[in-house]
Order: structure tokens, then C-alpha cells, then sequence
């Protein structure tokens, strides 16, 4: 990575271990991922020996605690290979003297082995307080400061082996698998209570199922990544991020609001590339696909044009001979961004924003479905957390996942708990309760001018973005629901039936205390806080409560217009 200039300063949103923009998760926080626990800080620590400093004195831009996403599968892949090459070592040292399996041997001191001098192991017996299954080999620290040279020689040269100066290493091996073969074959003729035994082999057997379907799913996302990689590297598919509203490199994290702009950004910057680098945002996570643009998509080999992913993937395997498993999936999510934006390239679906084409592409890849809802997702672990959310007794908190016997407990926590509002300024991460309160934030400390959102198709502006969608999805697509009395065009369904009930004076949904009728279903719930004890508004001077906010407005315009400012 390039050395920062003189000119860097620390942010709230940086990055401690690259130093880039636009960070969220906390380095110190414990977050779970894949049903295991994480905290970065101590990964740190125990993988790498390394710990984070916090300052005390200095203002909120020198007190970052957070760490990026590529950094985040950096980490998990040392954490992982450090305890691959612990097991590794315990496996091999059990090859090399198999009667040692109940032995422990002493710390071997590093002076003497760097001196290159021999070493006797003194070995010790253990007493066995428990069975086979709960014994832990000895644990051999590991030092940073022994040279490199010490790697190059053989193990078998650090035990005195009997009789024999030089010992084949394969031959032991060899050796220990035979013995443990003859150790299997004398069990098998022992007594006969391994009848018993058998038994209960057969039934765990019979309970495997499970176990083989996880595997039989982890193949296939694998298969798909793999394939993913192929396409990458044989084709010319522009893979982006999208953390927000503009296409992230994924390379180099410059952002785009141009799609013509990153296309050239990637033929310039990164005409070559290493294919592992741009699904390091995804590294693990083989649920998420890539997004790629395949607005140009030519074969790297011959340069010939395709449509999709799939007939230029058969094109790669039976033209060119690549292999790739082409019964499996691409894990590959498709875009095309041409010159009439924001169109989806499997149903032709137009949207307002590459966001919203985002979020809609994606419900082209849910292979998962909720069976009391129907609703479905793209991974299990979405589905997992509407299940545990949305279909519960008790209302969770998104942010300390704390759970609430109803809606308005866990209301009351949020507002009381300012960690577990739902807003966060990208600036200098201060968190808000609402929108309004966030972009009054922006201007006041920030001085950024209020958001305008402007219409590609016709140029028009507006300030608030319901207003921009609404405007166009009515006017510039045909997703829209019209209404059969009046002809009147509306952005959703939902608003088309608001609507339609001006039409049929239909009042469907009735008050199951006073039995009152409503048109609306939110006018029946604005209703119902009337029959409620605890009111949601209250006038701190005169302790006087309210249960809709407009009349709690109006009595503060009257009463106390120095307090309010409407």
C-alpha cells in the first residue's frame, strides 16, 4: 500500500489497518460471523501479536475504532491458517511416534536449538483421568525471533531416535499407519462387547443426513465462486461494489456515479488485475455473489460478444476447452448499466437508482423461502434472521440484538438508548434517531447543502426522495397501478388501495373496542392509541399527555411557542 502524504489526517471513519474511507464495524466490538464469535482486537492480538492504540487526549477524528471489510477476510484467513498449521503440527509430531499418543514432551529451549545442537526430549507419562476422546496434545509455543534457517532441517534432527542416526520420514509414517491398522484389527476381535458399540455406529450413521446436505451446499457455493473466477478472468465483466449510491472499484475503492466512467476507469487503471482481489469484499462469504457490469461482455480469448453469463460460459468450455463445472451456477450477479440506466438486465424492469437496481437484481437470486410468509432471500443467513426477527414473540433491537415483549419497548429503548439509533453521520459517525434530525446534523456542523435528487429522464428536481420515486415510476416507467375509477396512476400498490377507498366508501377494518369503523388500516392504528393508558406525547412544563402528535403540536403553538420551533 502507498505511504500516505503529508497532507492525511486521521478521520472517525478510517480504517487502523490500511487507513481508508467509509468503515462501519467497530474493531473492538463482538460481532458473529458463520456461528462463530469475533472480535477483531483480540484476532489481532492472538494471530499477529499486534494491539490497537486509542487516544485519550485527542478529539473524535483521532480515536477511530473501526476496520474495513477487506481487512475483516485478511484477518479471518490468518486466524484460519494459524490454527490450520497448529493441527498440522499435531498430526505430523503424532506420525513421527505414534506410542507417544498419551506422552507429553518438555519445552525444547530455543538457545540450544538456534546453537544447532542435539536435543534429548525427555518424555513424561500422564495420568489418564478421562477417556481417549478428551486428551489435548501439548501445545508448542512458537517464536518469532528464531531464524529462518532453523526451517530447513529436518524435525527428526531435534529427537534422539533409538539405534538409528538418520530415520526416513516417510517410512515412519508409513510405519504409523500400519500400527494404527493393527491397533483397528486387534479391537475388531477383541470381546465381545463390541457388539454394542457397532450398534451405536450404525445409528450415528443413520443420523448423517443433515451433516451431508451442509456439505452438499457449501459444494455448490463453492463450485459457483470458481466459476465466478473463470468468467472473471476469461471475460470482460466489470465487477463493482456498491456500499452506497455509486459503483465502488473493487480493485482500488474509487467511486463512480457514471457507469461510462468506471467502464473506462477499469479498461485504464486495471487492464491487468489478479482475479482473488476483486472478491476480497466477499471473501468468505461464498452466499454473496459478485456484482458485475455486462453491458460490454466479449470473450478475452477471440473477442466475440455475448448477452448473458451462461451462453459465454458454455462458450469458454466448449470453444476454447477452460474447464469450469457448468451444472453449478455462476456466482455472478448481472447488471447492465448502458445508456438508458437503471434497467434490469433479466426482466427489463426500470428503477430510479442504481441502489433500488441493486436491491431488485437481487430478488432474481433468492433460493431460500420463508414458509409462513413466502417471502424469500438470496442466503440463509437473511432467512434465518427474518425468521428470528420478523416470525418471534418478542421484538429484537437490530443493534444489541436485545429482545422486547412488544413494538413499544423496544421503541422506548431505542430513543433511550443513543448506540441503537438507527442513523450514523458518514462524516464523523455521530448516530441520529431520524432522517430529519441526520440532515440538520449535515448542515448545521458539516455545512452540507440539503440533498436534490434530479430525474435522468426529464431533468426535474426534488428535494425529498419519495417525491423523486414517485415521480419516477408514474411518469417515466409502466410499474406503476392504476386506478379503474379514476384512471389515476400510483407508485405502489399499497397507495393505489389508500386511494381506491375515496371510490367505494368501503371501511373494512373495524376498532375491537369501541367497534368504530375505518377505511385505513393506519387510521385505525392512529385510532387506537386513544384506548391506550400511556400516551406517546407529553408536554414537559404543564405534564400534560397527548396520544397523536398533532394535537400535542397545536396545544405547543398555543401554550409554549418559545419551546417549539415547527
Amino acid at each position: 500500500m502507498e505511504a500516505k502524504t503529508s497532507e492525511w489526517r486521521p478521520g472517525p471513519t478510517v480504517c487502523r489497518c490500511c487507513l481508508t474511507e467509509g468503515c462501519y464495524k467497530d474493531i473492538s466490538t463482538e460481532y458473529f460471523w458463520m456461528g462463530k464469535r469475533e472480535v477483531y482486537a483480540e484476532m489481532l492480538a492472538d494471530t499477529l501479536n499486534l494491539t490497537i492504540a486509542y487516544s485519550q487526549s485527542g478529539g473524535p477524528n483521532s480515536n477511530s475504532r473501526l476496520i474495513c471489510e477487506p481487512c475483516i477476510s485478511r484477518l479471518r484467513d490468518a486466524a484460519d491458517f494459524k490454527r490450520q498449521v497448529q493441527e498440522c503440527e499435531k498430526t505430523f509430531l503424532q506420525h513421527l511416534d505414534p506410542s507417544t499418543s498419551g506422552i507429553v514432551a518438555e519445552d525444547v529451549s530455543r538457545e540450544s536449538i538456534l546453537k544447532g545442537k542435539q536435543v534429548k526430549i525427555e518424555l513424561v507419562k500422564l495420568e489418564k483421568d478421562s477417556d481417549d476422546d478428551d486428551f489435548e496434545p501439548s501445545r508448542f509455543t512458537d517464536d518469532d525471533d528464531v531464524d529462518d534457517d532453523i526451517d530447513d532441517q529436518p524435525l527428526t534432527k531435534l529427537a534422539k531416535t533409538p539405534k538409528k542416526e538418520t530415520v526416513d520420514l516417510l517410512d515412519l509414517i508409513d510405519n504409523a499407519k500400519v500400527a494404527e491398522k493393527r491397533k483397528s484389527t486387534t479391537k475388531v476381535k477383541a470381546t465381545p462387547v463390541k457388539k454394542a458399540k457397532q450398534k451405536k455406529d450404525t445409528k450415528a450413521t443413520a443420523n448423517q443426513d443433515k451433516p451431508e446436505k451442509k456439505k452438499k451446499e457449501v459444494d455448490l457455493l463453492l463450485e459457483a465462486r470458481l466459476n465466478a473466477k473463470v468468467v472473471l478472468e476469461y471475460t470482460t465483466v466489470y465487477p463493482f461494489r456498491l456500499p452506497a449510491n455509486a459503483m465502488v472499484c473493487v480493485y482500488c475503492c474509487e467511486s463512480y456515479d457514471d457507469p461510462k466512467d468506471y467502464r473506462t476507469h477499469l479498461d485504464v487503471e486495471h487492464a491487468e488485475f489478479k482475479v482473488d482481489t476483486a472478491f476480497a469484499h466477499i471473501y468468505n462469504n461464498y452466499n454473496e455473489y459478485l456484482k458485475v457490469d455486462c453491458e460490454n461482455l466479449l470473450c478475452r480469448l477471440c473477442s466475440l460478444a455475448f448477452d448473458d453469463l451462461r451462453s459465454i460460459a458454455n462458450h469458454l468450455v466448449n470453444v476454447h476447452s477452460i474447464k469450469m463445472n457448468l451444472s453449478a451456477e455462476i456466482g455472478m450477479q448481472m447488471f447492465k448499466l448502458g445508456a438508458e440506466r437503471w434497467v434490469c438486465a433479466i426482466c427489463s424492469r426500470k428503477v430510479p437508482c442504481l441502489r433500488s437496481l441493486s436491491r431488485h437484481t437481487t430478488c432474481h437470486y433468492h433460493k431460500y423461502t420463508c414458509e409462513t410468509c413466502g417471502k424469500s432471500y438470496s442466503n440463509k443467513e437473511n432467512l434465518t434472521r427474518h425468521i428470528s426477527f420478523g416470525h418471534s414473540d418478542l421484538k429484537v433491537c437490530m443493534r444489541c440484538k436485545k429482545s422486547f415483549p412488544s413494538c413499544e419497548t423496544r421503541r422506548e429503548h431505542v430513543l433511550s438508548s443513543k448506540k441503537c439509533w438507527p442513523l450514523c453521520c458518514n462524516i464523523c459517525a455521530e448516530r441520529f434517531p431520524n432522517r430529519k434530525a441526520k440532515f440538520a446534523h449535515l448542515a448545521d456542523v458539516h455545512e452540507q447543502s440539503p440533498k436534490t435528487y434530479t430525474c435522468p429522464e426529464c431533468g426535474q428536481e426534488f428535494g425529498k426522495w419519495h417525491m423523486y420515486r414517485t415521480h419516477f415510476v408514474v411518469t417515466h416507467t409502466t410499474n406503476g397501478y392504476q386506478c379503474s375509477y379514476c384512471e389515476q396512476k400510483f407508485d405502489t400498490k399499497r397507495n393505489l388501495l389508500e386511494h381506491r377507498v375515496t371510490h367505494t366508501r368501503e371501511r373494512a377494518y373495524q376498532c375491537t373496542v369501541c367497534s368504530k369503523l375505518f377505511g385505513r388500516k393506519k387510521n385505525l392504528q392512529q385510532h387506537m392509541w386513544i384506548h391506550r393508558e400511556q400516551k406517546r406525547f407529553e408536554c414537559i412544563p404543564c405534564k400534560k399527555q397527548f396520544n397523536q402528535r398533532v394535537s400535542w403540536k397545536s396545544h405547543m403553538k398555543s401554550y409554549h411557542p418559545d419551546l417549539v420551533n415547527f
